[in-house]
């Protein structure tokens, strides 16, 4: 069931949503102010995922990454999974095969961030060659 909020006539329509990468953090939350001074949509972004760092910005200070930084930042995100994938496959001391779009991971997974072993999640997914 997909929640949903009803607003005021008199408020315009936020511009951001919830999940929205920006050049701040990730939106994790959205408010309204009916405050005279500071009226309008200020927005809950998380700066730091690892101390759980959060700030709230009025929508004036908001600011999307563009499409190819919110990639580099997607694409990180995943090499950090992929490492993380690896080490717990050591710890089991067992040859799991983990199957990506990018390729199959296996230990040690590069840390650079291209690699030519198909290894990494900045490589190229490998083609589907027709026999």
């Amino acid at each position: 069931m997909q929640s949903t909020a009803i607003m005021p006539r008199t408020w315009k329509q936020p511009l951001f949503a919830i999940g929205q990468r920006t050049q701040q953090g990730r939106i994790i939350g959205i408010n309204y102010s009916t405050q005279k001074q500071s009226e309008g949509w200020y927005y809950s972004v998380l700066v730091n995922e690892t101390s759980g760092q959060v700030v709230q910005l009025p929508e004036t200070q908001v600011r999307l990454l563009s499409k190819q930084e919110i990639e580099a930042k997607i694409l990180a995100e995943i090499d950090l999974h992929l490492a993380r994938l690896t080490i717990l496959q050591q710890e089991l001391d067992a040859d799991l095969e983990i199957r990506t779009p990018f390729g199959t991971v296996t230990p040690p997974i590069s840390q650079t961030p291209r690699s030519s072993n198909g290894t990494s999640r900045l490589s190229e997914p490998k083609k589907k060659v027709s026999a």
